[in-house]
């Protein structure tokens, strides 16, 4: 029996069409709201379902990339204490997410990797706004001292 998934389970993963053993389908995966049986109805919500998906993950691709270019044209400048070339204190991912704020470009915190600069100079990080974009940031720290 042809069922479509509707809850990740064993059988496959959401929106999958599996062919199983009637009894299965029956008696486990439909009654415990895993699956639907495969008709006409159930067909077009899925295919509905997809597009709408697909459409969606569009539109995140498009933003994505918009902000991929507004990343790549800034440099955020920060300026650390250093005596005889002893850098003290270190750049974070809140200064760093803070200060694209302040220049009006808003991402999440789990976009960024590990942000620990400690060191006077031009350092570049990857920032992942999709599955399939990246963004370069330049951060450039200048010596205050």
């Amino acid at each position: 029996m042809k069922v479509i998934i509707i809850k990740e389970c064993k059988s496959g993963k959401i929106n999958d069409i599996v062919d199983v053993a009637d009894g299965y389908a029956k008696n486990f995966l439909i009654k415990q709201g895993f699956a639907l049986p495969i008709n006409n109805s159930t067909k077009r919500l899925l295919d509905k379902k997809l597009e709408k998906i697909k459409e969606n993950e569009a539109k995140e691709l498009a933003v994505a990339n918009e902000m991929k270019v507004l990343i790549e044209k800034t440099t955020l400048e920060f300026s650390l204490k250093s005596i005889n070339n002893k850098v003290h204190g270190s750049i974070t991912n809140k200064q760093v997410i803070k200060q694209l704020k302040e220049n009006e470009i808003s991402i999440s915190k789990y976009a960024l990797p590990h942000v620990h600069i400690a060191s006077i100079g031009i350092t570049k990080i990857v920032v992942d706004l999709h599955k399939d974009v990246k963004a370069t940031l330049k951060i450039q720290v200048k010596n205050n001292g």
